[in-house]
């Protein structure tokens, strides 16, 4: 191709809304988990739970964290995270209508806070139970029962995220119980690249369409033709 044929390709890109592969769902998830959490740790690095009282001074400060993360900014990016962008992911009602916060709320307490208040729930009662016991003889028995309950919490933590992915692949259309209720999907933002090729003006500056070389068939046969009439 020449440096002129190259000057008359026109390139534009597009987007395309297609049906995004679970893993693609999968780590933008778990990127919004990560970020999320990045506050809590900084949090409890400086303010460590030794107590009742940085217990409840922790937990309140780490579901703002996650109300405004989950809740608020989708609510404004127009059902969007930070994992959905940078995966290249949208969060879309059906005929593209404004998802409302109730909505965003409805689906996240689905995705997250369903196994969230399960955790919140077991660290409130282990904070409890290891915060307002004195006695050192039943330090044994407190042990045993704070690591059966962390195990129960832990065990129906996986069954949960173990319970949506299947659920949604075996969805014909992969999309979840949660979704289908409210009429959102999430899709892939596919990049399209249009290629439109430019046609050069073939009409000479002098000659216009009448240039050497170039003949008209139609007249042609006209030609052909009445010199048949002419030998017949």
């Amino acid at each position: 191709m020449t440096h002129q044929e190259e000057k008359n390709i026109i390139e534009k890109s597009s987007h395309n809304l297609v049906q995004p592969h679970l893993g693609r769902i999968f780590f933008a998830r778990l990127f919004d988990l990560i970020v999320c959490s990045i506050p809590t740790l900084i949090l409890t690095f400086l303010n460590p739970i030794t107590d009742l009282k940085t217990l409840f001074i922790n937990l309140p400060v780490s579901q703002i964290v996650l109300f405004i993360y989950f809740i608020l900014l989708p609510y404004f990016w127009k059902g969007n995270t930070i994992g959905k962008l940078i995966f290249s992911l949208r969060l879309i009602k059906d005929n593209n209508k404004k998802i409302k916060m109730k909505e965003i709320f409805f689906r996240e307490f689905y995705f997250l806070y369903i196994p969230l208040v399960i955790q919140l729930v077991i660290q409130l009662i282990i904070g409890l139970i290891i915060f307002t016991s004195d006695d050192p003889e039943n330090i044994k028995s407190l042990s045993f029962i704070v690591t059966t309950i962390r195990n129960i919490g832990f065990t129906f933590l996986a069954i949960w995220f173990i319970y949506i992915p299947i659920t949604i692949y075996l969805q014909k259309e992969h999309i979840s119980a949660v979704d289908l209720k409210l009429n959102t999907k999430v899709y892939y933002l596919e990049k399209v690249l249009i290629i439109n090729k430019r046609e050069k003006s073939k009409n000479h500056i002098h000659l216009q369409k009448d240039r050497p070389g170039n003949f008209d068939l139609e007249e042609i046969d006209k030609i052909i033709d009445q010199d048949k009439d002419l030998n017949n």
